[in-house]
């Protein structure tokens, strides 16, 4: 839904003199676009998007959206995770996933920790990649993770990934529940505890 307000409206625009469609703005389906003008409702055809080639930023911006919408519907279907991430300025917890993934698990800016110095000062002695930094925001926040959500977050091949978890293991970082197939998740791994480090929402 939307609306302009303007005192000059579009050649091909229509004034609407039909009552129960006053102030109405928007479209409805793909056929009729309303909007609202200085002097009354007007109504154009829905623009026909079909001819139209998107550059190459639009499509990886949409490619971006989507997997943030399917990481949003994830984090809803998983009752531990939805629970996890709190509300921030009145937003529900499905948008308030799609703006973490865009913002956090971008590919193209550096992973946003939010670890104290002593946690990032020990991190950064192992020279972690950025792939497996982003594996330790995520279950900072979420406090599991699955092979699927870092293939996910970091555009990475399964094996790849195997791989990254694996070396997270070893380092005793993260540790694995020990299921597999869909059940499969690593949570945090006693590296923390024995280097002295408590790992919590306040770190």
């Amino acid at each position: 839904m939307f609306s302009v307000s303007s005192k000059h409206k579009p050649n091909t625009m229509a004034r609407v003199n039909n009552p129960l469609l006053e102030g109405t703005s928007g479209s409805i389906g793909k056929t009729t676009v309303y909007r609202q003008f200085d002097n009354g409702t007007f109504s154009s055809k829905h623009p026909d998007m079909s001819g139209v080639i998107p550059s190459k930023n639009q499509t990886k911006g949409r490619k971006r959206f989507a997997e943030a919408v399917a990481f949003a519907k994830s984090v809803m279907r998983d009752t531990e995770k939805a629970a996890k991430p709190k509300k921030r300025k009145g937003s529900p917890v499905y948008h308030y996933a799609i703006k973490e993934y865009l913002n956090r698990y971008n590919l193209d800016k550096p992973v946003r920790l939010l670890l104290t110095g002593a946690v990032k000062t020990a991190l950064e002695a192992l020279s972690l990649s950025e792939h497996q930094l982003r594996a330790i925001a995520y279950i900072k926040e979420y406090e599991k993770l699955s092979n699927s959500d870092y293939r996910k977050m970091n555009a990475v091949s399964k094996p790849t990934a195997t791989r990254h978890l694996g070396e997270l293991t070893s380092l005793h970082i993260i540790q694995s529940n020990g299921g597999t197939g869909a059940g499969a998740h690593y949570t945090i791994g006693s590296w923390w505890k024995d280097n002295g480090l408590i790992f919590s929402k306040k770190t």
